[in-house]
């Protein structure tokens, strides 16, 4: 594969992430439902993705965005309002921003050495990934036998989410890409919440390659009801339903495999509020990351409440 090309191809896994799964972000939620209080808000309602942060000592309000990572920025020409409290804010926050040269170091972890496919699967569950990897890219599944499972699912599923019309006529740049490029191009400051390395050991090496191989099988299995829940969850972000994106993912959760998810939304809801307050306290912040880490017990939003913050919806 040529250097561009590959690239270009690490680039649509990282920016996959907030696909996984659907692809990445859906979990499982067991802890029990919050007791509501007189003081308690309200939790996320359904119909915004724009939310106002306010009070706590914050001399200026800051804004909660959830994106889409493979929505490109033209979409925002339908969404004035997200438009003008991005240009009003001084900084800019995104999960992570691009290096392309340390993403040919990162692509490492995307591959086993040691192990191979062919090894990981039975002679059928072989064939009949070898099957779908032949339709969606034209090449044998020999020709990435080291690749790690998780490589392959993705791809997979970038290939069916790259079949949506909805997502066909919007152009430019992903959105998180675009609101980071157009900060540093303003001279405003661009703050990342994690690296590219703890992004790619996330979806890479958190599940052994054996409990992967599990999930790239029951993919596949699944691969025509899980495409109609994608297309429905892309519907639902662009209804601005976090309410419903959030029960929709756990359905994807279901058939793609995958277990108790919360160590890719929980756990780094969490770690992301160790450093929010103080970027929001320093000055007017856009924070723009994807869109599962708003609703939810552990969500942003109620981490933001609880952490006594007025968060409101602007949409």
């Amino acid at each position: 594969m040529k250097r561009k090309n590959t690239i270009a191809f690490l680039y649509l896994l990282l920016i996959s992430l907030l696909l996984y799964p659907a692809t990445s972000e859906a979990q499982k939620v067991k802890s029990k439902p919050a007791r509501a209080t007189a003081k308690a808000q309200p939790a996320a309602p359904a119909k915004s993705l724009l939310w106002e942060i306010s009070g706590n000592g914050l001399q200026q309000p800051s804004y909660l965005y959830g994106t889409y990572h493979l929505l490109n920025s033209s979409f925002l020409d339908s969404e004035p309002k997200v438009k003008e409290h991005f240009l009003k804010s001084r900084g800019v926050v995104v999960e992570t921003e691009i290096d392309s040269a340390q993403m040919m170091q990162l692509g490492a972890k995307m591959v086993m050495p040691d192990n191979k496919l062919s090894a990981l699967l039975s002679q059928e569950d072989y064939a009949l990934v070898s099957k779908e990897v032949k339709q969606a890219f034209g090449f044998d599944l020999s020709m990435a036998d080291q690749m790690k499972p998780m490589t392959v699912l993705l791809m997979l599923s970038m290939a069916e989410y790259q079949k949506l019309e909805v997502l066909k006529q919007y152009k430019g740049q992903p959105l998180d890409v675009y609101f980071a490029n157009q900060n540093h191009k303003n001279g405003k400051k661009v703050t990342t919440l994690e690296t590219m390395e703890q992004q790619f050991d996330l979806l890479y090496n958190h599940h052994p390659v054996e409990k992967q191989a599990e999930q790239l099988v029951k993919y596949v299995q699944q691969k025509d009801k899980a495409a109609q829940v994608s297309e429905r969850l892309t519907q639902l972000y662009l209804a601005k339903d976090l309410t419903g994106m959030w029960a929709l993912s756990e359905e994807y959760n279901k058939l793609t495999g995958a277990e108790d998810m919360a160590y890719m939304l929980d756990d780094r809801n969490k770690d992301w509020m160790t450093k929010l307050p103080s970027i929001m306290k320093e000055q007017s912040t856009f924070v723009a990351v994807g869109a599962l880490h708003l609703p939810g017990e552990n969500g942003l939003i109620q981490l933001l409440q609880k952490a006594g913050y007025t968060v409101k919806p602007l949409q």
